[in-house]
């Protein structure tokens, strides 16, 4: 027995020696293969979902032999340095973000390896005998709002469009148009990616709120700025939506049909594909409901309200006439082998419009004013297709690159025709004009984005490029007919008698190219230094050619054939400092040649204007504490004319109003100055925002009409003037009142503008004051019932320094009053109605209406899950649906009323769309 134990334990010995070996065997050879790899410097940065660097970021490396851990900067980099390995191992965490696990190679060749951006997501834990009272609704970061929707009330089965009515600050009309924080939403992306494109009513119509963790309001400077890191200019609103993780692998979708009364039909299908990022999706629709594009059944029918700046309610349906809509669409994205994402879309769509109304324009004069009493009628019929692509590639750890085609070609026809009855205080006219015309138009966009980071961390090359080509063919025939009598006799006026028969035929062809190009060199960790350099070009040709139809001869003296360039240089030093997460500034110096030249090919006329500008460019962002931030910004900018100013012709397309283009003009140079503050108060839901922009343009493009002696016939020409500036400023408050279940949102708009314009070649000024004030008291309770009531005022006044209109009361008062809700009767009943008036004061009396607007609808929901919704509604049930709309352009007035769609009822049916992927796979 002691033999045997011996010898046991001489076995257990030796293979101890054996394993000790081995791990020497094995870690000799590591260091071998790690003495044959130099030294690295490794940088990289850390990003959450909304594209926003994240400080204090706590990052672990892990080696064989070793373990480094440092933190994210400001700006949310990182950096190790020295480290000796074939691989590493990255972790990556947060508080409040899901950690990220990451392993790299080192076997790049150089000494430094720049890391692509890392993405935290906001962490979702399921943990037992753990119960989370409250979640921060609002997350306030540079640049970005973030709603998180567990904090929120969100109704099960809601659509996200239903979603962002109950969200403050968030406003969205009947069309489907979103506002956020004043402003509207220009794309949404699922993910930080381009969903369907970026079209808003097709990501608010179809994805399920119950899918989402949090929506983020960013705005966007461009692509240019988010890669360079220096943002100037107005930003875009962009939502990203973030989808909760076990909701990334889905097939989701919806059918809708409907029938209803006056022969009113709605059908749709849509269907989603979702799986780890990559994304197929279908979608066609076809209505007579003046229902906007790609719309599939949701609830804007009762309980949809318009909502606007200055609106936040109303059942009034914001599009003139009725319209026959067919639309389908296609989009895809996926990533291919790591480096390659590619995403686009096609989208085809078919409308037909007939609007029936009335108007009244009064164009004022320094001793008269000319009265122009319109009746009309307009058909048109519009076919678009566009298809649109996106290709981003991360070439290598520093070499970006993204390239952006696209292709559209749309036609359309137009009907016109209309009586007039025009007045000044000596003649009257008596107008009958017919006009049809088919237009097509192929256009062809390019955008081409390059960007490089060097060893150095923040040293930059950013290189952006978009190249454009339009062209638009048209054929117009024209009739136009009219007679003048005096006013006070009823006498033909002489020469009072007028008849045109044309045939137009116009060529236009647009080429338009920019090139951006950036260095960014990083002086310190909290400045840095821009050296940019931009081009533009603007290419026109326009050819023109007018038959006189009665007489079948060419018009030779209203035909062109006219060539336009318009060439501008731009070389320029930004430099930005952010000294503290509080203060952030940026200066910048700009030196800008400008080049126009236009010529006619039988070189009769001959345009030629250089100029230099000099762009200065200054803001700041002060975060008062950690509730407040105050931006103050000012840039300055170029706009050329576009070719309707500049065609050297005249153009009798409309015999009332000749237009006569100028050849000389010079391009505006703008100058903006903008201020906004915020405050949030994240324990209170409690919100406001102001913002005052002014902007003041030299060489401001402006018209100048001249009247003819015994006749309603003016002609308008164009020049450029100096003294225009304009002032518009809004704010928002939202608060929560006795509870969550309270809201109250307050949102007002301010609009002055000092404009300029010539009558009978002397300078006059039109000042027109807007203002508007709205409220909102929304209250909700869970299943049970939501209701809205709102109220809202615009009040529009204008003024002109002519000695013929002081004096003259030219206000326009506008109030509107509203109910709305919906009431959930059980598990699947519900009912809702929504009722408004409007009071219209100081229009033009035959354009006046006050309408009174209600809708009502019933709804019963079954299958299950309650995936089938059965809904029977009631439109404009007073039938009293009028668009009335006031514009003032320069010292003209111009009010309208337009039909809209009237009283009918609808049958519909909604069948939601919902498939997971098994366990297994």
């Amino acid at each position: 027995m002691g033999g045997g134990a011996d010898f046991e334990y001489l076995v257990k010995l030796r293979k101890i020696a054996i394993h000790r070996l081995l791990v020497v065997m094995f870690l000799f050879v590591s260091l071998q293969a790690m003495a044959q790899h130099q030294r690295k410097e490794i940088t990289g940065m850390v990003i959450d979902t909304a594209g926003t660097p994240l400080a204090g970021v706590n990052v672990r490396l892990t080696t064989i032999l070793d373990t480094v851990l440092t933190v994210t900067n400001q700006h949310g980099a990182f950096r190790f340095a020295d480290i000796i390995a074939p691989e590493v191992r990255l972790m990556f965490s947060m508080i409040g973000f899901s950690i990220q696990d990451r392993t790299y190679q080192l076997d790049a060749p150089g000494p430094s390896m720049q890391l692509l951006p890392v993405v935290l997501r906001p962490q979702q834990n399921l943990l037992k005998e753990v119960v989370v009272n409250r979640v921060k609704p609002i997350v306030i970061k540079p640049d970005t709002v973030q709603y998180n929707l567990d904090a929120f009330n969100i109704r099960k089965n809601a659509l996200l469009e239903e979603t962002l009515k109950q969200l403050p600050n968030f406003q969205v009309l009947r069309d489907g148009t979103v506002i956020a924080h004043g402003r509207q939403i220009s794309r949404v992306q699922v993910d930080s990616k381009n969903f369907f494109g970026g079209d808003v009513l097709t990501a608010t119509r179809n994805l399920p709120a119950e899918f989402i963790q949090s929506l983020q309001v960013i705005d966007y400077y461009g692509d240019m700025a988010h890669n360079t890191g220096v943002k100037e200019g107005e930003p875009e609103k962009i939502l990203n939506i973030v989808l909760k993780e076990d909701k990334k692998r889905i097939l989701f979708g919806q059918v809708t049909g409907g029938q209803g009364t006056e022969d009113r039909y709605i059908g749709s299908l849509g269907i989603n594909n979702f799986n780890d990022g990559q994304e197929f999706s279908l979608l066609g629709s076809f209505n007579n409901t003046n229902t906007s594009l790609f719309s599939f059944g949701s609830p804007s029918g009762g309980g949809g309200r318009e909502r606007g700046n200055v609106d936040l309610t109303g059942m009034m349906d914001p599009v003139d006439g009725l319209n026959t809509t067919n639309s389908a669409s296609v989009s895809f994205s996926d990533e291919f082998s790591g480096k390659v994402e590619v995403y686009g879309k096609y989208n085809f769509s078919n409308r037909k419009n007939y609007t029936a109304g009335n108007s009244l324009l009064q164009s004022v004069f320094d001793s008269y004013t000319i009265v122009n009493q319109e009746e009309k009628e307009i058909l048109t019929d519009n076919v678009n297709h566009l298809l649109a692509w996106d290709i981003e590639s991360r070439l290598d750890d520093r070499n970006y690159l993204k390239v952006s085609p696209s292709v559209s070609y749309s036609t359309s026809s137009t009907d016109h025709r209309s009586n007039d009855t025009i007045k000044t205080h000596r003649v009257v006219s008596e107008r009958v004009y017919d006009a049809e015309d088919e237009t097509s138009s192929p256009n062809f966009d390019l955008d081409v984005l390059y960007s490089r980071m060097f060893s150095k961390p923040g040293r930059k090359f950013v290189l952006s490029m978009q190249g454009k080509y339009f062209r638009r063919n048209k054929l117009e025939n024209i009739n136009d007919y009219f007679e003048s009598e005096n006013i006070h006799t009823g006498q033909p006026v002489q020469d009072g008698t007028y008849q045109l028969a044309q045939q137009v035929k116009s060529n236009n062809r647009n080429r338009e190219g920019r090139m951006r190009a950036s260095f960014v060199e990083p002086i310190d960790e909290n400045s840095l230094l821009e050296i940019n350099y931009e081009y533009n070009y603007t290419a026109i040709d326009s050819r023109r050619s007018v038959w006189d139809m009665a007489e079948e001869t060419f018009v030779d003296s209203l035909s062109v054939d006219y060539s336009y360039f318009f060439e501008s240089n731009r070389v320029g030093l930004t430099y930005q400092m952010e000294k503290s997460q509080r203060v952030k500034y940026m200066l910048g110096f700009a030196v800008q040649p400008l080049y126009l030249k236009g010529h006619t090919l039988d070189t009769d006329t001959h345009t030629r204007y250089h100029n230099v500008n000099l762009v200065p460019s200054a803001g700041m962002r002060f975060r008062i504490n950690d509730e407040s931030e105050l931006s103050v910004e000012y840039l300055g900018t170029n706009n050329q004319p576009n070719f309707s100013q500049i065609q050297p012709i005249r153009d009798l397309t409309n015999s009332q109003n000749i237009i006569i283009g100028n050849a000389e003009l010079k391009a505006e140079f703008i100058n903006r100055f903008t201020a906004r503050f915020r405050r949030t108060k994240l324990g209170m839901g409690r919100f406001f925002e102001a913002q005052l922009a002014v902007n003041q343009v030299q060489n401001k493009i402006v018209t100048n009409r001249s009247g003819r002696p015994n006749s309603t016939v003016q002609e308008t020409s164009f020049r450029n003037a100096s003294g225009y500036f304009d002032m518009r400023g809004y704010y928002m408050f939202s608060t929560p009142m006795a509870g969550d279940n309270f809201q109250l949102n307050l949102n007002g708009t301010m609009d002055y503008i000092n404009n300029i314009s010539y009558i009978n070649h002397e300078k006059r000024i039109g000042r027109n004051f807007i203002y508007s004030q709205a409220m909102q008291m929304r209250y909700s309770l869970e299943d049970i019932i939501e209701t809205e009531l709102n109220s809202s005022y615009t009040f529009n006044r204008a003024r002109y320094s002519l000695v013929y209109s002081r004096g003259r009361d030219d206000n326009a008062h506008s109030f509107l009053v509203g109910l709305a809700g919906k009431g959930y009767l059980s598990d699947n009943w519900a009912f809702g109605f929504d009722l408004s008036h409007r009071l219209n004061s100081g229009y033009s009396s035959f354009v006046n209406a006050n309408p009174t607007l209600l809708n009502a609808y019933i709804e019963y929901t079954f299958l299950p899950n309650n995936i089938a919704l059965l809904r029977l509604q009631g439109f404009d049930l007073f039938n009293e649906n009028t668009g009335v709309m006031r514009e003032v352009m320069g010292t003209d007035i111009l009010d309208v009323r337009n039909n809209r769609l009237a009283r009918y009822f609808m049958l519909s049916l909604n069948i939601r769309l919902q498939k997971y992927p098994s366990k297994k796979s």
